[in-house]
């Protein structure tokens, strides 16, 4: 089923979800271990929310700005969206993990659990899950990564093009630039470099059932 873009579920709570940390790392295509993605996710023209921009504030969101806030995954790292305003602020890879982690927390509220894998073929990580499953990956306390899962309540969390668990590999070529292999982990894609997950099949109707960005521990 298509996903829609997380900014027209505004009459909706997000939904969350929790995620083990793949622990795998390295591997060929689509490599996303040690690869931290450049492009831009691509926003529909009639998108009401202003472009992404950095976070101003290295400490928290405003207590203001709190109302109505949801997350959005981005290749690139994760969009904070006031659904009342149609605001958005892009927290990218490589932000310091606190400040990220105060962020995602506007949406998702307080952290779960914490849990770090010192054998990842990037280096040692430092894994933080919100309730929901949500998983964001830190190294050197810098934001790197971030995993969603299958039977999780974030499961509904998508990219602002709607891209996430439960889209085809056809809804992922009219986005992106897809490769798909065989691996150890499975039917894996590789989306321009800035996507990677996992899908059910090879085939135009494959589903998405596995996705991450950024640096991540999926041992093969």
């Amino acid at each position: 089923m298509p996903k829609h873009p997380i900014y027209l579920k505004t009459l909706f709570p997000l939904s969350l979800f929790v995620a083990l940390a793949v622990t795998a790392c390295g591997g060929a295509l689509p490599e996303p271990d040690t690869t931290t993605p450049t492009d831009t996710v691509q926003t529909p023209d009639a998108d009401p929310i202003e472009a992404p921009v950095e976070i101003d504030d290295p400490d928290a969101l405003p207590a203001d700005d709190l109302t109505g806030i949801v997350l959005g995954l981005s290749g690139e790292g994760v969009l904070v969206i006031d659904q009342q305003s149609g605001k958005s602020r892009n927290i990218p890879f490589n932000t310091d993990i606190a400040t990220a982690q105060t962020s995602i927390s506007a949406a998702l509220g307080d952290p779960t659990d914490t849990a770090q894998n010192d054998e990842c073929g990037a280096g040692p990580m430092t894994f933080v899950t919100w309730a929901n499953g949500f998983t964001i990956n830190g190294i050197d306390d810098q934001f790197v990564g971030w995993t969603v899962r299958p039977d999780t309540e974030s499961a509904d969390l998508t990219t602002l093009d709607g891209v996430g668990l439960g889209s085809t590999l056809t809804e992922l070529e009219e986005n992106y630039d897809v490769g798909v292999i065989e691996s150890s982990l499975g039917t894996e894609f590789n989306a321009s470099n800035v996507l990677f997950g996992l899908l059910d099949a090879n085939e135009a109707d494959g589903i998405v059932t596995n996705l991450w960005a950024g640096a991540a521990c999926n041992f093969r």
